[in-house]
């Protein structure tokens, strides 16, 4: 492997469990990683409060056990319902990226182009330049238009409906930009090994969208009914922590720059940080990245306006083992492959999804539960994808 080698003690931070693995920042143990879940505290009076699995405000389906006094949370453990068992190993990487790039839809840039750039570190391929920034343009797409559609679950929680639906309008428009410059508005069809078969001539449209969210965006900052729900909510700084949950805690944990498959320091990238550590400040990093993402798309766009129909070498023979990672809207995700002669002979994942839900948990300790809503939303966390189980 390139970019991580194995180990039996963690080099760098912890990123989270790949398989039955801990994956660090340099490298990946040879022993099994355990999960440490909170303590859940129980005192003279309480009793235990079950949430889910279908409520009102859950977008899809959990259930949390909460361990309560009738108004604090003092414990909380989820049961995740939707466990998909999902065959592909034996599979060609054609084949495979059907089933990779509809894990979960909305992160389908994320999930399909950790999973090539895997493959492609076993097959010690180097990836062309123009491929490179075309991937880079999918993630960041795909990161405005997740930040837009979390930003709006916490505003629709506020009971704000102009700025909710003024929000979901602008996902709307991003979903049809993508669809118009890569005949699909989840990348489905898009990748493949050493190559992106999209069309970014109009990929400057995306300063008009972010233009409108700036003025939603400042409203927003300026409404006491909205940013006193959030601030001190779920306030958490926790060293294993990432994405934007990690860079509203002041940590500068970003794959984008810690990670080098993509070139994003080519760029001018910045990593958006703040200190306030709670649902708040997940908010301040996802708006002020929507705009930090838009600048890197506008750089981008002379860069591969004249390269859009160039494919690289498509090279899908040969084996070995690869890892590799990116950082998706919610964080980290990674897949570590074994080839064998361009057929999947074995594949794990790590979905920042995975690490948010026992962020989350631990944040909502000694909160209460009118509160719960608004720190769940700021997590950006998708269920569909924690149940996944790769073969």
């Amino acid at each position: 492997m390139k970019y991580y080698k194995w180990t039996q003690k963690g080099e760098g931070r912890k990123i989270g469990k790949i398989g039955d693995y801990c994956l660090y920042e340099k490298t990946i143990t040879e022993e099994k990683c355990e999960e440490n879940k909170p303590n859940i505290t129980q005192t003279y009076g309480s009793f235990k409060f079950i949430y889910g699995p279908s409520a009102g405000g859950l977008l899809e389906t959990i259930k949390f056990i909460i361990t309560t006094n009738g108004e604090k949370i003092l414990g909380i453990d989820a049961e995740v319902y939707k466990n998909r068992e999902i065959v592909i190993s034996g599979l060609t990487v054609d084949d495979a990226l059907l089933r990779v790039e509809r894990i979960n839809a909305p992160f389908s840039a994320s999930h399909t182009i950790s999973f090539l750039l895997a493959v492609e570190d076993s097959l010690e391929l180097e990836q062309d330049y123009p491929t490179q920034l075309k991937r880079i343009a999918e993630i960041e797409l795909e990161r405005i238009r997740n930040h837009l559609f979390v930003i709006s679950r916490l505003t629709e929680t506020t009971s704000l409906n102009v700025p909710t639906y003024h929000l979901l309008h602008l996902v709307e428009k991003v979903n049809r930009l993508i669809g118009k410059m890569c005949g699909h508005r989840y990348f489905f069809g898009v990748n493949a090994i050493n190559g992106v078969n999209c069309d970014f001539g109009n990929l400057l449209r995306i300063i008009d969208i972010t233009k409108e969210f700036k003025q939603i965006f400042d409203g927003l900052l300026e409404s006491r009914i909205f940013i006193d729900r959030l601030q001190e909510n779920g306030k958490i700084i926790d060293e294993n922590s990432i994405g934007p949950a990690a860079r509203a805690a002041g940590l500068t944990y970003d794959a984008r720059k810690d990670f080098k498959a993509l070139p994003y320091e080519d760029l001018g990238f910045r990593t958006v940080i703040t200190q306030e550590a709670d649902s708040f400040g997940r908010f301040l990093v996802r708006g002020m990245e929507i705009i930090e993402s838009a600048k890197i798309l506008v750089e981008l766009h002379d860069e591969i306006k004249n390269s859009n129909n160039e494919r690289g070498k498509n090279h899908k023979q040969g084996g070995g083992e690869g890892l590799a990672r990116v950082e998706s809207p919610s964080g980290d995700l990674a897949y570590y492959v074994k080839l064998n002669n361009g057929i999947i002979d074995s594949v794990s994942l790590l979905t920042p999804s995975q690490v948010n839900l026992n962020l989350f948990l631990k944040s909502v300790i000694n909160t209460i539960f009118t509160d719960f809503q608004f720190n769940w939303e700021s997590f950006g966390i998708w269920v569909s994808e924690i149940g996944v189980m790769l073969k």
